[in-house]
């Protein structure tokens, strides 16, 4: 192999190292020449893709894209109206008097009107003689107890129910009137809001005769406890006369 060969090509493969032909293995000339073609290659397409990268970045910098188009709408202060008042809305006064009339209206008054003696055949008003006899207090000797001490019985119509005591009615209260609860100070200041549930004991009157919180928040309670106690309600009743019964009241506190 020492000797010029006319057909090797000489920039192809050189067979000065093969000891011997054929060559098999990592050793073959076309193995190595394979794989040195195969380095070029891959570093020839990198250096086109960093070029090419390097174009592109060039072009976007001198030619940036347009911002999208923004709709600008002009209103005139015409079209804008009366802005709203900033004063707080004065509370409702309500009048109690005529709330509680129209809602229990008072009895009217019979006035007695005279007729014929034939037309009154049947008397129901009794004399004051026989009311006297009526309502003539009881004696032992009515009894067969002897003596003439007069038996007294008394009955306590006072008695307050416990509460959350059960306490039967008929007809539910309902509450017809309320002041608007005062804001403490500190409260509004801390950003403090929330519902204070208040139970009340409405009275025979429709009055708050009691009230005590239930669940609360510290710095609300003494104002929903005032609140609560300014409450007027169409009292509770059983067998048509009025009873004292102990119903929940939410006072809501809420930050404008």
């Amino acid at each position: 192999m020492g000797a010029k060969d006319p057909l090797h090509i000489p920039w192809a493969f050189s067979l000065s190292e093969a000891p011997r032909l054929p060559a098999t293995g990592e050793g073959h000339p076309l193995r190595r020449e394979a794989a040195r073609w195969l380095a070029w290659s891959t570093a020839g397409i990198l250096a086109l893709g960093l070029l090419a990268f390097g174009v592109w970045w060039l072009w976007w910098l001198r030619h940036p894209p347009s911002p999208p188009p923004r709709e600008i709408r002009i209103v005139r202060y015409t079209d804008l109206g009366v802005p709203p008042s900033i004063a707080e809305p004065a509370a409702p006064q309500l009048n109690i008097a005529q709330a509680v009339a129209e809602a229990a209206p008072p009895p009217a008054i019979a006035v007695p009107e005279p007729v014929p003696d034939e037309q009154a055949q049947r008397r129901t008003i009794a004399t004051m003689a026989e009311m006297t006899e009526a309502l003539a207090p009881i004696t032992m000797e009515d009894l067969g107890a002897g003596g003439g001490d007069s038996l007294v019985v008394d009955i306590d119509i006072d008695t307050r129910p416990a509460p959350g005591e059960f306490v039967a009615v008929e007809q539910e209260p309902v509450r017809i009137a309320i002041d608007p609860p005062v804001y403490p100070g500190v409260a509004m200041a801390a950003g403090v809001e929330g519902t204070v549930i208040v139970r009340v004991l409405v009275g025979r009157d429709g009055k708050v005769a009691d009230a005590l919180v239930v669940d609360g928040i510290p710095m609300l309670d003494e104002a929903a406890l005032a609140c609560a106690r300014t409450a007027v309600f169409r009292p509770a009743l059983l067998q048509n006369r009025p009873i004292e019964v102990w119903v929940l009241m939410p006072i809501v506190f809420k930050l404008h």
